[in-house]
């Protein structure tokens, strides 16, 4: 059904009022529940986290008869690396809070490695060194200012001037969720500045199409680290070819790490079938699982957050409302997020001196071996995201401020607004950024890694390492250093069993496992702002979007990796891997608007008391 012909109905769907939810105190509700009794969605909920405690304590239990013992580099590793890490997801599923999680999995691992010293040592190691490296800096400082000059643009009408241009050719709920994902598409070089970007420029038109908060966050965060993985002029590359051509010089190889990096982009796997998914779900107009649930509330009781959801960045709406009477113009949007743009990939190019193979070559621009190279080379990348968000900001601000719009006081309120409401989000940064650090400190990635020196067949080889880049980045949060410990120890073991074919199998393999694992765990920054970006609960995001990842990792793995391993087509893969995910969707997938309205916790324990009261 095409867009044309499903507007009307969706139109209908959004003007209607929502669904009256049963008075529980009626005759009909008190008699309904006590013939169809519901358990609560909270004790189910509780249910699921004392199932995920009792398994990772099983699982601690484990780990001394599972895991090897030994030495690295000089010091003592073992199984008890993997207990900060294991800890902070356990806590985080049966608590719902990252800050408890991460901190005590911080605290525990300072105590492992520093002893009776950890709270003064583990301080300066894992706080104060994360506080005041560079890097993180001006990873938060680009975030802080991208916030803000989102804010400023929404204020100032901009958001809603580019929703009233987009608006013409929105028709329904379904062109809504393929737009964004078509902005993540564009936005490609960067997947914070992904996140930053799409978030806050489609959530006006997300809640007016009643699509749910997670269903956005999802569609931003599966936009964006398989996006900048597969683009060739994106900051992700010059860290991947640069571990990718160290192992080349190491191995002896006629190939460098851009020759390796282009080698491996057929088979990464798990994020061409994650944009697959993406597209498909939002073409087909169909959800299954969590999502589904959420798609449902925000379609029929028009609540694009559940009711006791906690947003991890929610600005003032006063201060986020455009004047009424002042024009809204998409300009005051465009210009400062094109700005953001430019200035970026200009940087990028300077950094990577690429300015001065322009100048003796100006149509080398043109090249697509110029850009992948000077990318490549640029040592600041996240240095040049700060300058671009500045650059944006004073723009934001300058436009609306010349056209009478708002006034100074305005606008730095505004500003001010999106950076203070991202406080609790930087902290939870800061805790993540420790807690990679300490899993490094203890070996955890050694640990796990060591699992992959034993006696295995050739094609076991790109699947075990998938799975296993897959848990340390869902353990630690962090692709890039997953990447980092990974492929040094699977890239010679694949080259020394079978050859450069293997090796850039599992290379790649690597690559989306880190990708995945970074992609649903509760303790990525990248998955962390996505939820900033869309005003989505957090957790909600992460319990929404995980079945979805793991049934595209599933897909990667088995149709994937495992039939290039034993030899198969390279063309293989992509019919198999797209037909099971439309056919998926198809089968078990339904649409929001079809079925009966969520009922919420609230009201389940309403109806279960009056029937409880009936009875007695």
């Amino acid at each position: 059904m095409t867009d044309e012909t499903q507007a009307p109905t969706s139109q209908r769907l959004s003007d209607r009022p929502p669904r009256s939810v049963p008075d529980p105190h009626s005759r009909k509700s008190q008699a309904r529940a006590s013939l169809t009794p519901k358990t609560p969605s909270g004790i189910r909920d509780l249910h699921g986290r004392l199932i995920a405690v009792s398994l990772g304590v099983a699982l601690l239990g484990l780990l001394p008869h599972l895991l090897p013992n030994g030495v690295h580099e000089g010091r003592q590793v073992g199984w008890t690396a993997l207990v900060p890490p294991l800890v902070a997801v356990v806590v985080t599923l049966a608590t719902r809070r990252l800050l408890p999680a991460l901190g005590g999995a911080v605290l525990i691992g300072a105590v492992l490695r520093f002893k009776s010293d950890a709270l003064v040592e583990g301080s300066k190691t894992y706080i104060w060194e994360n506080v005041s490296n560079s890097t993180h800096l001006y990873i938060i400082g680009f975030t802080l200012a991208l916030l803000g000059m989102v804010q400023v643009v929404s204020r100032a009408g901009g958001t809603s001037g580019i929703v009233e241009w987009v608006t013409r050719y929105i028709r329904s709920a379904r062109s809504t969720e393929i737009g964004a994902a078509l902005m993540g598409l564009f936005v490609f070089f960067d997947d914070y500045a992904n996140c930053m970007l799409v978030g806050p420029t489609m959530r006006p038109l997300t809640d007016r199409w009643n699509i749910s908060r997670e269903k956005l966050a999802y569609i931003v965060d599966s936009t964006a680290a398989p996006v900048a993985g597969l683009a060739v002029i994106s900051t992700w590359i010059g860290h991947e070819v640069g571990l990718l051509d160290a192992q080349a010089q190491a191995l002896g190889l006629d190939q460098r790490g851009y020759a390796l990096v282009l080698s491996a982009l057929p088979f990464r796997f798990y994020c061409v079938f994650s944009l697959v998914f993406v597209f498909a779900s939002s073409l087909m107009g169909r959800d299954f699982g969590p999502m589904l649930k959420a798609q449902r509330r925000a379609r029929h009781l028009k609540k694009p957050l559940r009711d006791g959801a906690r947003p991890m960045a929610q600005a003032n709406s006063e201060l986020m409302a455009p004047p009424d009477d002042k024009p809204h113009r998409a300009r005051n949007a465009l210009i400062p997020i094109l700005a953001v743009v430019l200035v970026a990939m200009v940087g990028f190019v300077v950094d990577g001196g690429g300015a001065s193979k322009l100048q003796s070559n100006p149509g080398a621009a043109l090249s697509f071996t110029f850009w992948r190279e000077t990318l490549g080379a640029s040592e600041n990348n996240v240095k040049m995201l700060l300058l671009a968000a500045s650059v944006g900001s004073v723009l934001a601000i300058a436009l609306p401020l010349a056209q009478g719009i708002l006034g100074i006081g305005a606008a730095l309120r505004a500003y001010w607004n999106g950076v203070r409401h991202a406080a609790a989000a930087v902290v939870v940064l800061l805790l993540a950024w420790a807690l990679a650090q300490v899993c490094q400190d203890l070996g955890a990635q050694e640990v796990l890694g060591a699992t992959l020196s034993g006696s295995i067949a050739n094609w076991v080889v790109p699947l075990a390492t998938f799975g296993l880049a897959a848990a340390i980045a869902f353990a630690t949060g962090t692709s890039w250093g997953t990447m980092s410990i990974l492929i040094p120890i699977a890239v010679p073991l694949a080259h020394s069993m079978g050859g450069l074919p293997l090796m850039i199998l599992t290379g790649a393999a690597v690559l989306d496992g880190a990708i995945f694992g970074d992609h649903c765990s509760p303790i990525s920054d990248t998955t962390l702002m996505s939820s900033i970006a869309s005003g989505s609960d957090h957790l909600d995001h992460v319990e929404t979007q995980l079945p979805y990842a793991v049934f595209v990792m599933l897909i990667a793995a088995t149709v994937g990796y495992l039939p290039i391993a034993l030899g198969g087509p390279s063309w293989l893969p992509y019919l198999l891997g797209s037909v099971l995910i439309i056919a998926w969707l198809r089968i078990v997938g339904r649409r929001p608007e079809d079925g009966s309205p969520p009922v919420e916790d609230d009201e389940f324990e309403d109806e279960i008391e009056m029937a409880s009261e009936r009875l007695a």
